[in-house]
């Protein structure tokens, strides 16, 4: 008995010629298609979580936690390695960190732009304006004038989209 893994297409592959297809047909005696993590979201925490603690406890440490932000980013990341990379990056976790609390600036710079950028590509246009005026008047200690002048708009404008986001 053989038990096989690809992340390629052997039907193309054969196709091409690339790859024999007599082995592909010994080899397709009974074939589980298995998505890949970033299309099967609710398993990324649950794989995470698993292996942060497998490898705390074959180190002889606490599972740390995760806050929101650094759950946030792992929920949202492409996972380009699928499992693999999950496991690598929670072994690297329990190395590299002695906190009992793992968050957004323990996780690689690469995964955090990816996915704040892939989390950014699943809001509302209003989310996103709203989240930019919060950023400026939070840049100008609140001060609504001062705001309003680096956005560009009057201030009763401001006042309002700041009415219509609360609701």
């Amino acid at each position: 008995r053989i038990l096989a893994a690809t992340n390629k297409e052997l039907r193309q592959l054969v196709a091409k010629g690339s790859f024999r297809e007599d082995l592909y047909f010994r080899l397709g005696v009974l074939t589980i298609d298995v998505p890949p993590v970033s299309e099967r979201e609710n398993d990324i925490l649950l794989l995470c979580q698993h292996n942060v603690t497998k490898f705390a406890r074959e180190s002889g440490k606490v599972p740390p936690r995760f806050t929101d932000r650094a759950l946030n980013i792992l929920k949202n990341y492409s996972w380009p390695g699928n499992v693999r990379e999950i496991e690598n990056l929670m072994q690297r976790l329990i190395v590299m960190t002695d906190n009992d609390l793992i968050d957004a600036p323990d996780l690689p710079s690469f995964m955090r732009f990816s996915a704040s950028k892939k989390a950014g590509l699943n809001r509302t246009l209003a989310q996103v304006e709203y989240e930019h005026i919060k950023n400026v008047l939070t840049s100008v200690g609140g001060n609504k004038t001062r705001a309003a002048e680096i956005l560009g708009i009057d201030r009763k404008t401001l006042r309002e989209k700041l009415k219509h986001n609360r609701k």
